[in-house]
């Protein structure tokens, strides 16, 4: 019986060892390593092994015979080769990833794992430089981040959004100074904002649509103080707000420099950092002794009506309809005023003029070229008279042009 056992557990452990030696064969890296590099080699060993040993090994192209092993062993070199290109050498390489100093990585701004990756991240230009430090989302710039030009100088920070500038940001010029801060939709000023000059100084405070001036704002002027207040339409004053309103009142609204001019009963005042001079007529009687204005001369050479810029006669003539007047003009005090205020433009000759000053800024005009004339031509349109200044009948061009109230 007890040899039954000894066979027994003998056989036993013989087959033991057997499995034993399997698993830890099995679990060896070695060995799995020998089997790869062997199955390696005995795979490019057929690769390579392009010699045809019978008719059936090739491909009949046109007039050749192709070996099929050979071309087969050419598409895996191709193959390969090309799936290293795309994964270490090109562009969107996966690899193309580092860190920088404060290890948020760094992509290519063409590469593929940016367009998988949301949180903060630097992106290289087509260049190599940082363009972009922030947050993306999915490949999209989006939340808040920097954007720098290729000299390091930063061009905007705020907030992003399906890759460009919406929500609060700061703009920034070229030299460093900041352009603008505010609001943005699709990278244009859109909501309220403010503007800066190149120099440095506030210029606006206010409201914007897509990128212009639009709705109550704030003017400053290059010493940052504030000159106006009012209505901007499509990144102009809306000169026509000041008709109808007593001077009081538009005093209120324009606080910058001005000069004031009397000629018999005629009276104006040239608002200078706004570009425009206003008429009153002195001999209009009122219980306070209040003027109103009844005409504001512009001198701008492009007007802003309903949601278009006008800057010559015949596009005038095709919102507006005929003329309702078009001919020369005779000019009056406002107008011999407003066209030496143009003078440095070399617009038209300036309307001589003597006078002699009463105050600071004010002025009392003893006598004018009366016979100075201008081609003028004048449109009706929504209870206003729009009249718009040329230097001759042939011009198409207006140099400034008047409103008042029809």
């Amino acid at each position: 019986m007890n040899n039954f056992f000894k066979s027994f557990f003998g056989a036993f452990a013989i087959l033991f060892n057997k499995i034993f030696n399997k698993l830890r064969l099995f679990t060896s890296i070695d060995w799995w390593r020998t089997r790869g590099f062997v199955a390696l080699r005995e795979f490019f060993q057929k690769l390579f092994d392009v010699k045809p040993r019978h008719k059936k090994d090739y491909y009949s192209v046109f007039r050749w015979l192709v070996s099929k092993r050979l071309a087969f062993a050419l598409i895996i070199v191709i193959g390969g080769l090309s799936i290293y290109y795309i994964l270490v050498l090109s562009p969107l390489s996966p690899m193309a990833t580092d860190r920088g100093a404060d290890s948020i990585p760094i992509y290519k701004y063409n590469s593929i794992p940016l367009r998988l990756v949301s949180g903060d991240v630097r992106i290289r230009a087509h260049r190599g430089y940082v363009a972009y430090v922030g947050a993306v989302e999915r490949g999209q710039v989006k939340g808040q981040g920097q954007l720098f030009s290729e000299d390091g100088i930063l061009v905007y920070e705020g907030e992003f959004d399906r890759n460009m500038y919406n929500g609060l940001g700061r703009l920034y010029y070229p030299t460093g100074g900041m352009q603008y801060e505010g609001e943005f939709a699709d990278n244009l000023y859109h909501g309220n904002g403010r503007e800066f000059r190149l120099a440095g100084s506030l210029e606006f405070i206010g409201e914007f649509l897509h990128g212009m001036r639009h709705g109550q704002g704030q003017l400053y002027n290059a010493s940052g103080v504030q000159i106006y207040e009012g209505t901007f339409h499509w990144g102009q004053l809306l000169y026509s707000e000041l008709l109808g309103k007593p001077t009081s009142e538009i005093a209120q609204m324009y606080t910058g420099l001005q000069n004031v001019y009397s000629f018999d009963t005629d009276f104006c005042v040239e608002l200078l950092e706004i570009g425009a001079v206003y008429s009153i007529d002195g001999s209009q009687n009122t219980l306070e002794a209040e003027w109103t204005v009844k005409n504001i001369i512009v001198l701008s050479d492009t007007i802003s009506i309903g949601n278009e810029i006008f800057d010559n006669i015949n596009m005038l003539s095709m919102f507006f309809g005929t003329p309702d007047y078009s001919g020369a003009l005779w000019v009056n005090l406002a107008e011999a005023v407003a066209i030496n205020l143009l003078n440095d433009r070399d617009t038209a000759l300036p309307v001589s003029m003597e006078k002699s000053a009463v105050f600071d800024n004010v002025f009392n005009v003893t006598d004018f070229d009366m016979d100075y004339n201008l081609y003028i031509f004048s449109y009706r349109h929504d209870g206003l008279l729009y009249t718009f200044y040329c230097t001759s009948a042939s011009a198409r061009e207006f140099f400034m042009y008047s409103i008042e109230i029809d």
